[in-house]
């Protein structure tokens, strides 16, 4: 497996986020009637929570984030993420510190991993990510993305 991405690797993120693994683990508060927006889990980690439609590859960019780590997981539907190393990938839009985020072109075709419900990817700061592309067909998802400083991980 990759370096750069960790498929379903609860063990993982229990040893970096202890909090955030009771979180993502909890049914109370990670649930398909979880309301789209932004949450809090501890003072420096957060959750955003979107519903949103798969799209073609074509329309999408792939994204890294310097400051933190994500851990993204589907609540509902299923959907590709397009992973490359950042160092393959040309830079479409520079970065914003304020929102954290680079975005990069879709020339590199990069690996597909099918995302689904409750298996969670934990993305480091050197892999581009490419989310919420179709896989199969077009349909509706329920994503939680989890923010985690990189200090974490040292």
């Amino acid at each position: 497996m990759s370096q750069e991405l960790r498929i379903n690797d609860m063990e993982k993120i229990k040893e970096i986020a202890p909090e955030v693994y009771a979180f993502i683990n909890d049914d109370s508060k990670c649930n398909t009637m979880m309301p789209d927006g932004k949450m809090p889990i501890t003072d420096e980690c957060y959750a955003i929570v979107s519903s949103y439609t798969t799209a073609d590859r074509e329309t999408k960019e792939y994204e890294s984030h310097r400051k933190y780590l994500d851990v993204q997981m589907l609540i509902e539907g299923k959907e590709y993420i397009e992973i490359a190393p950042i160092t393959e990938l040309k830079v479409s839009k520079e970065y914003v510190e304020e929102r954290d985020v680079m975005f990069f072109s879709n020339e590199v075709k990069g690996d597909n991993i099918v995302l689904e419900p409750m298996k969670p990817a934990l993305l480091l700061p050197e892999t581009g990510h490419m989310p919420g592309v179709i896989c199969g067909s077009a349909q509706e998802v329920k994503k939680i993305v989890v923010k985690i400083p990189v200090s974490y991980m040292k």
